[in-house]
């Protein structure tokens, strides 16, 4: 039985007081990516996604936080490395839109996450014009005119996670179109999508197998030990 976790984290409302020590927690390779964002939510999306990231293995592997290590690739998703007495080989993604930062874990199988923020105030009908194919902006125009937000971002954000997914899975497999005889593709031969519009958010998470379940969690509190607790009671 094939199951995932969607971890979702607020930034916004959170305290930059909070973050004092988590600085302490990264590589010297993440406290240098760090540096280079400019702007201030930015950073704290990394730095938390960083937490976030080291604290949802952690519990998917039933291992200390500090123990585990998360590698910086230039231009990729980044590594984790456990313990070597560790048999779990733990799957996971991160995204982040607006202060929100989702992190999606499975023991079971590789996955791709995307988390967008709806804009009402965006020409939808034209970015899909310049982002997608034919069929999948045919597709949005198509929807009735009080859905097209929503339903253009529930395929951005889909196309987001399936690029992750294949990426995560180190395949060199063109991305494939999500529109299909006018209609939108959930799956394909080798990827299963689900999407949601939550809070003002499309979440979209695909794997490479179907899940049999998938649980969200949203996390409250500014530290590891207060998310620990959470979950304990």
């Amino acid at each position: 039985m094939r199951s995932a976790v969607i971890w979702l984290l607020d930034a916004n409302a959170l305290d930059d007081a909070d973050f004092d020590g988590f600085l302490a927690c990264l590589s010297e390779a993440e406290l240098l990516r760090y540096r280079r964002f400019v702007r201030p939510l930015r950073q704290r999306e990394f730095l938390l996604g960083r937490i976030l990231l080291r604290f949802t293995v952690a519990r998917l592997a039933g291992i200390g936080f500090e123990t585990v290590q998360v590698i910086e690739r230039e231009g990729h998703a980044p590594l984790v490395r456990l313990p070597d007495s560790c048999v779990v080989n733990p799957h996971f993604s991160l995204s982040h839109s607006r202060g929100w930062i989702a992190c999606a874990t499975s023991a079971d199988t590789p996955l791709g996450i995307d988390i967008e923020a709806l804009d009402a105030g965006r020409d939808v009908e034209a970015l899909a014009r310049s982002a997608f194919s034919v069929a999948e902006s045919d597709w949005l125009s198509g929807c009735i005119a009080a859905d097209r937000i929503e339903a253009f971002y529930a395929l951005w954000s889909s196309k987001e996670a399936l690029y992750k997914l294949i990426s995560n899975q180190a395949s060199e497999a063109a991305l494939p179109e999500l529109v299909a005889g006018g209609e939108r593709l959930q799956s394909g031969s080798d990827w299963q999508a689900c999407t949601w519009s939550q809070q003002g958010f499309a979440i979209s998470l695909c794997s490479s197998k179907a899940l049999t379940t998938v649980e969200q969690i949203c996390l409250t509190g500014p530290t590891p030990a207060m998310w620990q607790q959470q979950l304990a009671a």
